[in-house]
């Protein structure tokens, strides 16, 4: 599934996301910048010399404890809140009798980041401290004895957005986020049924061919080889035929085997090079040499077990296909093969001459299914034609790779 866009309202500047702590941080810093800067150049609601803490450089102070209860807004929610809540409260009643707008922006931003927590219990904490906030100043308007109908409906306004806007907005980012949430769960559940019924149907096809596989293929090669051994038993024992029989029945007990061997890997879901042979067995090599009719001169310098598994099996059916094509497409030609390893990597080097008139391939199929091979291992090689012969080359790493 592709990756989805975050809304706009995620970021508080390009590539710096609102929920992360270079977003705090910089949501802090922007407000301590823009307050220090409005409060020197006269921006803004200025001091009240007659109430109690109208000094000049309490404005700051006010500036720089609202930009400390926004960096604290999402390790500690509920104190950044009461922080940001007591600094408006003080600004209202102490300062400048007024709404200054940093305390009043640092309030707001810490309600909304709170309505995003995951606890339940935090956002109830904080919206009755904001209710209380607003409580206090309206208590403290009250007080004033400045009972102004016009002003007591903004301040009862004021109040209300205050509150309200940040409790609203984050309820309904968190509700979004979890709406997208069960969306891709959703999504991952079909896709992982879809999975699951794919797979069954392979499961179902793949035992379907077994069971073809048992009741034609096998029945007829254990005919041949029967039919091949009671024949090789009536002619003499140096005669040429005899000799040809007794490979046929070779070849047929070493295919009915191998069928086996696909047909238990079809029923159990194995992977085909599970029952392989793997490229350090160099008596297997020979005995196919000699069942292809081909001259094999075969050097495989590797110690049992120096090649993982997947790599070795890839290696000896690749190795398996440069005899069979060497022997379907250049008859009597010797084949040079050569395997070893060096830094890590398992190398396959197979050669025979290419034979003038002779077909130079095939459909294809078997190149193909050896550059499947040896890329399912993390390998990398090449067939074709080179000064006059037909070389393979072949180099996957020794050790387990994810493919």
């Amino acid at each position: 599934m592709a990756d989805r866009r975050p809304p706009l309202d995620e970021y508080v500047l390009p590539l710096v996301r609102y929920r992360s702590r270079l977003g705090v941080v910089a949501i802090a810093a922007l407000a301590l910048a823009a307050g220090i800067a409005g409060t020197a150049f006269g921006y803004g609601y200025p001091v009240d010399p007659a109430l109690p803490l109208g000094l000049p450089w309490m404005s700051y102070v006010l500036v720089v404890g609202a930009a400390g209860c926004l960096l604290a807004k999402r390790a500690v929610p509920i104190v950044a809140v009461a922080g940001a809540g007591v600094i408006v409260v003080t600004d209202v009643a102490a300062v400048t009798g007024s709404l200054s707008l940093i305390p009043v922006l640092a309030f707001f931003d810490a309600i909304y980041a709170a309505m995003l927590d995951d606890r339940a219990r935090i956002r109830r904490v904080v919206l009755a401290i904001a209710v209380a906030v607003g409580l206090v100043l309206v208590g403290v308007w009250l007080a004033t004895g400045d009972v102004d109908p016009v002003r007591g409906l903004q301040l009862a306004l004021s109040l209300a957005l205050l509150i309200a806007a940040p409790t609203v907005w984050g309820l309904s980012v968190r509700q979004r986020d979890e709406l997208l949430a069960a969306e891709t769960a959703r999504a991952d559940a079909v896709a992982r049924a879809a999975d699951a019924e794919r797979e069954s149907a392979v499961r179902g096809e793949r035992t379907a061919m077994a069971r073809e596989l048992h009741d034609e293929l096998a029945a007829r090669l254990s005919a041949i080889a029967l039919q091949s051994a009671a024949l090789a038993a009536r002619a003499p024992a140096d005669d040429a035929t005899a000799t040809a029989v007794r490979a046929i029945r070779s070849s047929s007990v070493e295919a009915l085997d191998e069928l086996r061997q696909l047909i238990g890997v079809l029923t159990t879901g194995r992977d085909d090079d599970a029952v392989a042979v793997g490229i350090d067995d160099a008596e297997v090599l020979r005995r196919d040499a000699e069942r292809f009719a081909v001259d094999l001169d075969a050097r495989v310098d590797v110690p049992p077990d120096a090649i993982a598994t997947a790599a070795s099996h890839a290696l000896m059916r690749i190795a398996r296909e440069s005899l069979v094509n060497a022997a379907r497409h250049a008859p009597g030609e010797p084949v040079r093969l050569r395997v070893e390893i060096a830094d890590g990597v398992a190398a396959l080097d197979a050669s025979n001459a290419l034979v003038p008139g002779a077909t130079a391939g095939g459909n294809g199929l078997g190149i193909a299914l050896m550059a499947q091979r040896w890329r399912a291992v993390g390998g990398s090689g090449s067939v074709g034609a080179r000064d006059g012969r037909w070389v393979v080359r072949v180099e996957v790493p020794a050790a387990e790779v994810d493919a």
